[in-house]
C-alpha cells in the first residue's frame, strides 16, 4: 500500500459503484493499511463532491480516517480557455483568430453540467480539435501547406457539441 509515499485514487467512488466486485475488499484493506501504517502512508482521494460524500458513508472507518477535506472549485471559463492555450503552445500549435470566443461559449456551457471534466474536458477538445486539422491537412496538396498551416488549429476544426448533445453524452444508463 505505498508505505513511504502516497496512495493517490482518482475517482474513489467508483470503488462503491456496484461494478466492481473487489472495492468493498479494495476499501476495506486500504482503512486496514491505514490504521496499521498511519505514520507511513499518505492516502488522497479524489472525486466529485456529492459522489465521494456517498461514497464516505460506505464504510464506517473512512470517515474518521480522512481528516482534511479540501474542495476544489472548478475553473472559470476563463481559466479554461487559458488552459487550451497553454496546452496549444505546449504543442507549438496555435489558435486561428475567432477560436477563442467559441471556446468561451463552448466551456460556459459545459460548466453548466453536473459532471463537467474541467480540465479533461480541454484536453478531449483540443485533441478533437488536432485530429480533425490533420485530416483537413491531409486533404491538401502537401507542397501547398506551409509552416503556418501545421501549427494553426482552425476554428472548423473544433467539433462544438450543442446544448443537447452536451447534455444526451452524459446520461448514464439507457435512454428512449
Amino acid at each position: 500500500l505505498a508505505k513511504g509515499g502516497v496512495l493517490f485514487i482518482d475517482e474513489a467512488y467508483a470503488l462503491v459503484d456496484g461494478s466492481n466486485s473487489f472495492g468493498d475488499e479494495a476499501i476495506n484493506t486500504i482503512v486496514q493499511e491505514m490504521e496499521n501504517h498511519r505514520d507511513e502512508v499518505v492516502v488522497i482521494l479524489a472525486g466529485y463532491p456529492d459522489k465521494m460524500e456517498k461514497f464516505l458513508k460506505t464504510n464506517p472507518g473512512l470517515r474518521s480516517r480522512f481528516a482534511f477535506h479540501v474542495p476544489f472549485e472548478d475553473y472559470s471559463t476563463h481559466e479554461l480557455c487559458e488552459i487550451a492555450s497553454l496546452m496549444a503552445k505546449k504543442k507549438g500549435l496555435c489558435f486561428e483568430e475567432g477560436v477563442m470566443p467559441i471556446l468561451e461559449e463552448t466551456f460556459e456551457e459545459a460548466r453548466r453540467q453536473s459532471d463537467f471534466g474541467n480540465g479533461r474536458f480541454v484536453r478531449n477538445l483540443l485533441e478533437k480539435a488536432e485530429m480533425n486539422c490533420s485530416l483537413r491537412l491531409n486533404r491538401i496538396d502537401a507542397a501547398k501547406i506551409t509552416e503556418e498551416d501545421l501549427r494553426t488549429i482552425r476554428r472548423s476544426d473544433f467539433e462544438i457539441p450543442k446544448r443537447a448533445e452536451v447534455i444526451r453524452k452524459r446520461q448514464i444508463g439507457f435512454a428512449g
